[in-house]
C-alpha cells in the first residue's frame, strides 16, 4: 500500500485537502483500496449538500467507517455540530433532526448524497480545529448515557500523543478494528488517527474472530483496535502461526484487560497488547503493556485526592484543570500507578453500600466460573443483585449433573464469607459470554434483557465455531414462553420453537443473506422438557444455501433437519 508523505504533526490534517498533494491509499472498503483524492471528492460533494441545510446539528450513525469519515469531515467543512449516538437504539435520543447514516433505516444515506451527479465545484477549506465540534455519548456502563462535547483540537492533541508513542510500531499497517467509531476509542483509533497521519483504515469492523483473522491474513501488515471482550474470545485454535507475520501492533481499550488474557494473546501473537486507559469525558489518560504498570500518556499529569480517586490534568481537556475520575488508584514513586476499581459502581442493598466490582471479583474466582457481571435491580419491591455468569467446563458439567437450582445454591454457598450476605445475587442467568455493546463494554442495559420473563430464547452456556460448523450448549429453562399451555401439567418444547431457534442461531453465526425458503427431512424423536441441557449442532452449506441442525442431549437425539434459504 502506498502511504502519504511524512508531513509534520501540525499540517498533516490538511494534506488530503490539498489538490497538489499526490493521491495516496486512504481506506480499504470491501477489499477495494480508496485513494485520498476519492475521499476528498466525496467530502466535497457531501459538504455542498450539507451547506444548503439549515440545521446546525446533525446525527451521524454508520457501521462503515469510510462513510462515517466522509460525513464527519464534510459536516465540519460546513460548521455543523456532529452528534454520535452510541448505537442504533440511541439515534432518536440526540437533539439533531438531520440524520446521516450508511443505511436508510437510520437516516439519509451518505453514499447516495455523494453520487458523481451531485458533485459541484467547491473548494475544501483547511479546518480550524478549535471550531470543529462533536458530541459523543458515554456507553452507559454506570447509568444513562450522557453527552460529552469535544473539539477537533482535543482529538488531534490526543492522536499526536498516540503517534509519538506508537507511530513507529504501527508504521504503514492497515488499522483493523473490532469496535465502533461511534465511541471515543474507535473514533480516535479508526478515524482521526489514520486520517490525520495518512494511514489506511478498514471500513468494515471485524467483530467476529473469523473476520479478524481473515482480514489480517489478506493484508501485508495490520494493527488491531479491539476491546478486552474481543481479545477474551480469541482462542488458541485460531490461525496464530499464519497471522503472526502480519501483525504490527495490538491495542485494547474500553476496559481493563485480564492479566491471563493479556499473557495468552501476547504468547500467541508474539506482540504485547498496548492498553489505553481513559474515559469519554477525559480522553486517553495512560497506557501499559502487561505486566508493566500504567503510565501517563504525554501531557497528562496525575495525582490522588483525599478519597483515593485518581485526578488528572490533561492536554486533552479544555480548559486544562484538575479533573476527578471515578477510579480509585495508587501512584508509585516512579509515577506509574495501579487501578483499584471503580468508585461509581456502588449499590445500596438493605441500607448497605455494596461495591459491584467486589461482587464480580468474588464470582470470577469461583472454581466453576470463567466470567461474571452483576447489576442492581428491584424485584417485587425488594432491591438486590442480578448476576450473569459464564461457566467453565467444570461448571457446565455440574449443571448437567445437578441441575440449575442445585448449582446456583452451590455457587451462593461458595460466596459466603467472601462478600456480604446481602450482596449475594438473588437472580442468576448463565451465558456463553457476557453481552457487550458495539464498544465491547458490558452495560446494565445489555444485561437486563437476559432477565426478561417469559424468555423466548434458551440460555447459551458455551459455543464453538470452526468454519461452517458451530456447536452450542443450551439450557432450556422453565420460564421459556413456548412452554406456556403446551401442555397443561406436562410442559414440552414445541417443534416449531426448535426450528425457529435453529434458524435464529444459524443467522447469528453464519453469513446467511437469503430469506427462509423451506424445510427438509425434519425429524422429532424425543420431547424436550424444561431444565434440559441441549447441544445444538449447526452446519452451513453456503453453496446450497442450507443449514443442517440437530438437537441432542444425554438422552440422545431430540430433533434434526435442514433449513433451506433462497439464494
Amino acid at each position: 500500500m502506498d502511504t502519504a508523505p511524512a508531513y509534520s504533526h501540525q499540517t498533516m490534517i490538511n494534506k488530503w485537502l490539498d489538490c497538489n498533494t499526490p493521491a495516496y491509499d486512504f481506506a480499504l472498503q470491501q477489499g477495494r483500496l480508496i485513494r485520498s483524492s476519492e475521499f476528498s471528492a466525496h467530502v466535497a460533494a457531501l459538504a455542498h449538500t450539507l451547506a444548503m441545510q439549515n440545521e446546525r446539528e446533525i446525527s451521524l450513525f454508520c457501521r462503515d467507517a469510510y462513510w462515517f469519515a466522509v460525513a464527519l469531515y464534510a459536516a465540519w467543512q460546513t460548521d455543523k455540530i456532529v452528534h454520535l449516538p452510541g448505537d442504533e437504539t440511541r439515534i432518536n435520543a440526540t437533539p439533531a433532526t438531520l440524520r446521516l447514516a450508511d443505511e436508510p433505516q437510520w437516516g439519509l444515506v451518505i453514499a447516495a448524497l455523494c453520487e458523481p451527479s451531485a458533485l459541484k465545484p467547491r473548494a475544501l477549506q483547511p479546518y480550524a480545529p478549535h471550531t470543529c465540534q462533536l458530541v459523543i455519548y458515554t456507553s452507559g456502563s454506570s447509568g444513562e448515557p450522557k453527552a460529552i462535547h469535544k473539539t477537533l483540537q482535543q482529538l488531534l492533541t490526543e492522536v499526536r500523543a498516540l503517534e509519538s508513542l506508537f507511530g513507529a510500531q504501527v508504521a504503514d499497517s492497515l488499522l483493523l478494528a473490532t469496535v465502533s467509531q461511534q465511541h471515543l476509542y474507535g473514533l480516535l483509533f479508526r478515524i482521526i488517527w489514520p486520517v490525520s497521519f495518512g494511514r489506511v483504515f478498514a471500513a468494515e469492523a471485524a467483530f467476529f474472530p473469523e473476520q479478524l483473522f481473515a482480514m489480517s491474513l489478506a493484508a501485508n501488515k495490520v494493527s488491531w483496535i479491539a476491546s478486552p471482550a474481543h481479545y477474551k474470545r480469541l482462542t488458541e485454535q485460531q490461525p496464530w502461526a499464519a497471522t503472526r507475520p502480519h501483525l504490527a501492533a495490538l491495542f485494547s481499550s474500553a476496559g481493563v484487560l485480564n492479566a491471563e488474557v493479556a499473557q495468552r494473546i501476547a504468547q500467541s501473537s508474539g506482540i504485547p497488547i498496548s492498553e489505553i486507559f481513559g474515559s469519554s469525558e477525559t480522553g486517553g489518560v495512560a497506557w501499559r503493556q502487561q505486566p508493566n504498570a500504567w503510565q501517563a500518556l504525554p501531557n497528562v499529569a496525575l495525582r490522588i485526592n483525599a478519597t483515593g480517586a485518581l485526578e488528572i490534568c490533561s492536554a486533552h481537556l479544555f480548559p486544562q484543570q484538575w479533573t476527578t475520575m471515578d477510579d480509585a488508584a495508587n501512584i508509585s514513586a516512579d509515577g506509574t500507578f495501579t487501578l483499584l476499581g471503580r468508585l461509581d459502581r456502588i449499590a445500596k442493598i438493605e441500607e448497605q453500600r455494596i461495591a459491584l466490582a467486589t461482587v464480580e471479583h468474588a464470582l470470577q474466582h469461583l472454581p466453576e466460573v470463567t466470567d461474571a457481571a452483576v447489576f442492581a435491580a428491584e424485584t417485587e419491591g425488594r432491591q438486590g443483585l442480578n448476576a450473569v455468569v459464564v461457566l467453565n467446563a467444570a461448571g457446565i458439567t455440574l449443571l448437567a449433573q445437578r441441575g440449575k437450582t442445585a448449582l446456583i445454591k452451590q455457587l451462593k454457598q461458595h460466596l459466603i464469607g467472601d462478600i456480604e450476605r446481602v450482596a449475594i445475587p438473588r437472580h442468576w442467568r448463565f451465558a456463553a459470554a457476557l453481552p457487550i455493546n458495539a464498544q465491547g463494554k458490558t452495560t446494565p442495559a445489555a444485561l437486563q434483557p437476559l432477565f426478561a420473563s417469559p424468555s423466548l430464547l434458551p440460555q447459551t452456556l458455551a459455543f464453538k465455531q470452526e468454519g461452517e460448523q458451530c456447536q452450542l450448549q443450551l439450557l432450556i429453562t422453565a420460564d421459556i414462553a413456548y412452554f406456556a399451555g403446551h401442555f397443561p401439567n406436562l410442559p414440552i418444547l414445541p417443534g416449531v420453537a426448535q426450528i425457529h431457534w435453529a434458524a435464529q442461531f444459524a443467522r447469528e453465526y453464519f453469513a446467511i443473506q437469503g430469506v427462509f425458503s423451506h424445510m427438509e427431512v425434519i425429524k422429532f424423536q424425543q420431547i424436550i422438557r424444561p431444565n434440559t441441557l441441549l447441544t445444538l449442532q449447526l452446519t452451513w452449506d453456503e453453496a446450497r444455501q442450507r443449514v443442517t441442525f440437530a438437537f441432542t442431549s444425554e438422552q440422545g437425539s431430540h430433533s434434526s433437519g435442514r433449513l433451506v434459504f433462497s439464494a
